[in-house]
């Protein structure tokens, strides 16, 4: 059975719309960014929160240097011109404003379109290509099922990637694994705690330091598996 990125290799760039879900710190907006991008192309990224607002996706009108006022396309808009990928990070924080613009969105191609509100209420429709990844920390039955619909690919994200690890100093691969693998961890551990804490220990700080910034109450397990490790 394939692992999760192993799904998540085979189905980016052959899907339209794909949800990434699980615990943080795995590199799900990363791969989302970086993996099967064609080559010369704009990914448009945003960070969903519940203050976030339409104006966002969609666009506003910004000032310009004759005083008057440009319209300038929001992430959604560009995305959909230039027929890339949009990634939508914390989808689930979506606030009601911005939710009623993505269902729009994240329409079926051959029926996507959006009126939008500038002085010419130009009709938009989204070029071949376009597609979206979006991420979230929960599970899919956190969305409103409008939403959650658009999703026909989800997959859960629920170890970190092969190549994070893999950029991790080598003496400190085999223990996080350990640690990621120890099912009396209710809580893993963000790849970006263990990618500062490798930082901070080769800028000098000392290792129980660092393990106790980055990891906080799981420092202890971190440094009796470095030690249990080089035994």
């Amino acid at each position: 059975m394939d692992n999760c990125w192993e799904q998540f290799n085979k189905v980016i760039g052959n899907s339209e719309r794909v949800l990434l879900y699980g615990v943080p710190g795995t590199g799900k907006t990363y791969q989302a960014v970086k993996t099967n991008v064609p080559s010369n192309t704009n990914v448009y990224s945003t960070t969903l929160t519940v203050d976030s607002s339409a104006s966002e996706i969609i666009g506003h009108y910004i000032p310009n240097e004759k005083g008057t006022f440009d319209w300038n396309d929001g992430v959604g808009i560009k995305a959909w011109r230039e027929g890339t990928r949009l990634v939508l990070n914390e989808i689930d924080h979506a606030g009601p404003d911005v939710t009623s613009v993505l269902h729009a969105i994240l329409d079926d191609a051959d029926i996507a379109r959006f009126t939008l509100p500038n002085q010419d209420k130009e009709l938009v429709k989204p070029k071949q290509g376009f597609n979206v990844i979006a991420t979230m920390n929960g599970t899919p039955d956190d969305l409103p099922e409008a939403l959650a619909d658009r999703f026909a690919v989800k997959i859960n994200i629920n170890s970190v990637h092969p190549e994070a690890i893999e950029a991790l100093p080598e003496k400190y691969q085999g223990a996080f694994q350990r640690q990621a693998n120890d099912i009396d961890n209710q809580l893993p551990m963000s790849i970006r705690s263990w990618k500062e804490f490798a930082n901070l220990v080769q800028r000098g700080v000392e290792q129980e330091t660092a393990a106790r910034v980055c990891f906080g109450n799981y420092a202890t397990d971190v440094i009796d598996s470095l030690e249990l490790q080089d035994v």
